[in-house]
């Protein structure tokens, strides 16, 4: 026996099966506490084989199941939980990664907390998902008390005996939403769910390399339906008060169903597919959802909701069409560091191809316009005290590489102006040596975004310079591995805030630039840097490289910064071989960064030693 089975069902993943194992060998949980189940569902592109040498060079660890092709997942992962060995079965899929802490973390938290289940932190580099349910670890839940229902993916860490003693399985064959019809199942039936919110386990990947993912294909809508349908009879089979039914098939409404008739989506369908996707959309919306289901969606989605209900798909079509031209757009005052803290004011409003979007005064309430949703009753179309509770705002700070997102709420508020229009405000702090849920921000490019869930849709911009872009100070902060440049930026061409960490693409020794002011006195050469600030000494280098051509002398120095900018501070020997020397720089540790030339000459006269304007540049 084992703590924990990883089932991995594969058809034809190339390469990415390479980049999956090699997150699973590289986890810092003990080996002996694990095991790796490779089903192969049939691959015909060699897969099979590489598994295989797996297995050979590690038979203690990883196990190999062959099976004949079935063409979907629910199968292979069936087989998987059959033959697991562990206490705890987690899935990933043949396209995605672990982080190394992944397994110990989570089995940590399921252990502890005698969880059914743990869920883990996902990133996504081409996959929405419902981050709000990550912001924080938590325990001791159910499906009722928070909203799990809001991540159906199968990646998640299940106890074992949960599946086996409820006969949970995975729907087999040609199926559509069977990840959300197994999570269902499994969240009815749990008595304690765990989510991970301070580590980024999961990373669900869009494909390195050719092929499709597992259960790719094309919807014919009245087969989706059939099986969603399924999916609400696991809701009203498992969950016995109608009230508490609710909420969890609001979801699937706003969704499964309205989700596919908006956004532009629903403009690239032909006319015949559209007509047919409506008609499924409708009878399922009349016959499975209490009135109640769509009374609590949002006020956008509310509108969109009527115009289903009563048949209308002229009206739905040009309603969905002002649906998918409303965007963010947001901007950010200069930022500077403070306390550590990257502070930035922050002001968004959302738009539409025809400017502002500007909600329509009735009476005390705001509503919907009705030119772009004639002929709806105000109910339909206000925006409620709920929908202003409901408001979910926050700043996320995003890695440029692999897509893990991490949120700041405080300081951020939205309100509607007197004109109707619909605007955030507020001003940001961000602490890249704890943003990430209580640890520093890896090595890297991290962009910043501002995302906006109101009246049901989710928006996200990112952020522009509320004025002309300005030079932004590094700060180099004390990490638990020593200092730590955290430099921000405007991108180029396109201007939108980013933050460097770590000297990524911008080197602390790019600030060695004409802008450092020198000055010798006796034998110490130092020049001051402006452009960085914090609380931090960082040993460096000069190099005095001799006109003549002869090899440079190092020089050690050392990079005091403190809160009003930095001091390069460097001795030179008692004894120099020479009359001039180039004057070049690296701010770092040898084998760091290159050295930079600067625009200074080292001159001797007779014994005197002074600092000139390099005339060559």
């Amino acid at each position: 026996m084992v703590d924990v089975s990883v089932v991995v069902p594969f058809f034809n993943p190339a390469a990415n099966l390479d980049e999956c194992v090699a997150s699973l060998f590289g986890q810092t949980l003990a080996r002996d506490r694990y095991e790796i189940l490779l089903v192969d569902d049939g691959s015909t592109d060699g897969s099979a084989e590489r598994a295989q040498h797996y297995v050979d060079d590690h038979p203690d660890l990883v196990r190999l199941i062959r099976i004949p092709a079935s063409g979907w997942p629910g199968r292979p992962r069936n087989v998987g939980v059959d033959a697991a060995r562990g206490d705890y079965v987690q899935f990933v899929d043949s396209d995605d990664t672990l982080d190394p802490n992944a397994l110990s973390r989570l089995l940590e938290i399921a252990l502890t907390s005698n969880a059914d289940i743990v869920v883990g932190k996902l990133s996504s580099d081409f996959r929405g998902l419902h981050h709000p349910v990550f912001r924080r670890t938590v325990v001791g839940r159910t499906l009722f008390d928070y909203p799990l229902v809001e991540t159906l993916t199968p990646h998640k860490m299940v106890r074992r005996a949960l599946l086996v003693e409820n006969d949970i399985r995975f729907a087999e064959g040609p199926r559509h939403v069977e990840d959300e019809h197994f999570s269902m199942q499994i969240y009815t039936r749990a008595e304690s769910v765990a989510v991970v919110g301070d580590l980024a386990c999961y990373f669900y990947r869009r494909r390195r390399v050719s092929g499709r993912n597992l259960g790719d294909t094309e919807a014919v809508p009245a087969e989706y339906y059939r099986d969603l349908a399924a999916v609400l009879d696991v809701i009203d089979r498992n969950v016995a008060d109608p009230d508490a039914r609710i909420p969890l098939q609001r979801r699937f409404y706003r969704n499964e169903l309205l989700g596919r008739l908006r956004g532009r989506q629903m403009q690239s369908y032909t006319d015949g597919f559209r007509r047919d996707m409506f008609d499924q959309v409708r009878e399922l919306a009349t016959t499975r959802f209490a009135p109640a289901v769509r009374e609590g969606l949002g006020f956008l989605l509310r509108s969109q909701s009527r115009f289903v209900v009563d048949g209308d798909l002229d009206g739905l079509t040009a309603y969905a069409r002002w649906l998918a031209s409303i965007e963010l757009r947001a901007v950010a005052g200069q930022p500077r560091w403070h306390d550590g803290r990257l502070m930035f004011d922050v002001k968004g409003a959302l738009e539409t191809d025809s400017g502002p979007l500007e909600l329509q005064r009735d009476g005390e309430s705001w509503v919907v316009p009705s030119a772009v949703a004639p002929g709806l009753p105000i109910t339909d179309r206000v925006v409620t005290d709920g929908d202003l509770a409901a408001a979910d705002i926050d700043c996320a700070t995003v890695s440029r590489s692999d897509a893990q997102l991490w949120s700041t709420t405080a300081g951020l508020r939205l309100s509607i102006t007197e004109t109707g229009q619909i605007q955030v405000t507020g001003t940001v702090g961000i602490d890249p040596l704890s943003v990430r849920g209580g640890a520093a921000l890896a090595p890297g490019l991290w962009d910043f975004r501002l995302r906006v869930m109101f009246g049901g849709l989710t928006t996200t911009a990112p952020l522009l310079p509320a004025t002309e872009p300005e030079p932004l100070r590094c700060h180099v902060a004390t990490g638990a591995d020593g200092p730590i440049a955290l430099q921000p930026y405007w991108t180029s061409p396109k201007p939108t805030l980013a933050l460097d960490v770590a000297e990524w693409s911008r080197s602390l020794t790019d600030l060695l630039d004409g802008t450092a002011q020198p000055r010798l006195r006796g034998r110490t050469l130092t020049l001051a840097i402006p452009a960085v600030e914090g609380a931090a000494r960082i040993a460096s280098q000069l190099y005095l490289a001799p006109i003549d051509g002869s090899p440079a002398l190092p020089i050690s120095a050392t990079l005091s910064v403190t809160s009003t900018g930095g001091m390069l501070r460097g001795t030179l020997p008692r004894s120099l071989a020479g009359t001039s020397w180039h004057l070049w720089g690296r701010i770092g540790q040898p084998g760091g960064p290159p050295a930079r030339r600067l625009p200074w000459l080292l001159a001797k006269t007779g014994h005197r030693l002074e600092l000139i304007a390099d005339p060559s540049g």
